[in-house]
């Protein structure tokens, strides 16, 4: 999945040329506090309005090109795949990004909301299955030495997710698989002095796995 694939097309940007009373109004239609501003003339995008910007009643008259707009929020390309608009999202806080061609040219934005909708859709949350978390040294993390273990027992790992335990050198791996009948795989891991710190088998996974990818938007860093 890639950035053009996940266009907003219900919100259009704001043009440098609109009256600040316009942009205050589209962002209460949209339900939506930051806007994309584009430049009129060639359809550059050249930053963002915020609502903030647009509490002062006697700028309603005012173009928004004349606002100091924010320009710190990167633009993603069209061709950008989701992980990566996800660790944008997350390092700079924000619930749209707008998105480019190549050759600068605004072209739409993607929402946090899509994005969720996006992994939601992938196999990994989709079918059925249990998922393991196992607490390991993060000197001893090896993802092909725990897929072999998993695939002794005739399972195969759909998805995984690693996680840094703060201030300690130990981690956290959850493993989507597509069994749901765990414990043999429990047992097969306690043999191999791995330590399984939660499972949990069908009921319960939707829960689980929008609480992984909520973590993984604040807190991932590849």
């Amino acid at each position: 999945m890639i950035a053009k694939n996940l266009l907003c097309q219900e919100i259009l940007p704001l043009f440098d040329t609109d009256l600040i009373s316009e942009a205050r109004n589209k962002m209460v239609q949209y339900e939506i506090n930051r806007l994309p501003v584009v430049r009129e003339t060639d359809n550059a995008f050249v930053g963002l309005v915020s609502e903030i910007m647009l509490m002062d009643e006697n700028l309603n008259d005012e173009i928004i090109g004349r606002l100091d707009l924010e320009k710190e929020i990167n633009t993603i390309g069209e061709n950008e795949h989701l992980f990566d608009i996800v660790k944008k999202m997350s390092e700079q806080s924000t619930s749209i990004l707008p998105v480019v061609d190549d050759k600068s040219k605004y072209i739409g934005l993607v929402k946090h909301s899509d994005v969720i909708d996006s992994f939601v859709k992938f196999n990994a949350f989709s079918d059925p299955g249990g998922i393991l978390v196992l607490e390991i040294n993060s000197i001893d993390y090896s993802l092909l030495a725990i897929t072999q273990i998993v695939e002794s027992e005739g399972t195969r790992v759909l998805a995984s997710y690693v996680s840094l335990q703060k201030d300690t050198k130990k981690m956290s791996v959850t493993l989507k698989l597509n069994i749901i009948e765990l414990a043999p795989l429990i047992a097969t891991f306690e043999r191999y002095d791995y330590a399984v710190v939660a499972s949990y088998q069908e009921k319960g996974n939707d829960a689980f796995l929008q609480d992984r990818y909520e973590s993984l938007l604040h807190y991932l860093n590849v």
